[in-house]
């Protein structure tokens, strides 16, 4: 038999794909009477990384470091700005690292369902970036649901 669904995790890139998946979310949240983690995990750039981490290794949390984070939070903010829903608890959450590494170690306590976007890349764009949603979604322990954005769909939507 199912476990209820308590506790959901959704990841968001801010993308067009994981505001779908905000949705998604928020409406099985106040149906399941469950509440949400909003998560955004800040991956350095490719071009940066390097510069990055010698930053860290003499000034933990350097300069280049701290303001990517800092715009990320802001990010954040923002959605739980434009997401707030008096019937469903949301909670933020801001980690530095590896996208599918750390969701999959968040989803791994205590997490019912884990939600999130997929860009649903397909050929080479698939095996050169990977596909953050694709290795949580095989490595997971909880139930993954992944919402994908439908070209047709976006444009049937009134703007406004």
């Amino acid at each position: 038999m199912a476990q209820p669904i308590r506790r959901i995790l959704v990841a968001t890139d801010f993308s067009e794909y994981s505001r779908r998946a905000m949705q998604y979310a928020l409406s099985l949240g106040e149906r399941m009477g469950a509440s949400i983690d909003l998560l955004h995990v800040w991956e350095p750039p490719q071009t940066m990384e390097a510069e990055s981490l010698m930053l860290e290794a003499g000034d933990p949390g350097g300069p280049l470091d701290s303001s990517g984070l800092a715009h990320a939070g802001r990010l954040l903010h923002a959605w739980a700005e434009r997401y707030h829903s008096s019937s469903v608890p949301l909670r933020l959450q801001l980690e530095r690292g590896s996208a599918a590494d750390t969701i999959l170690r968040l989803a791994n306590t205590g997490y019912d369902l884990v939600v999130m976007g997929t860009h649903g890349r397909t050929g080479l764009a698939r095996l050169f970036m990977g596909s953050v949603a694709q290795k949580v979604v095989a490595r997971a322990t909880c139930p993954v649901l992944t919402v994908h954005g439908m070209e047709e769909e976006q444009e049937a939507l009134p703007m406004g």
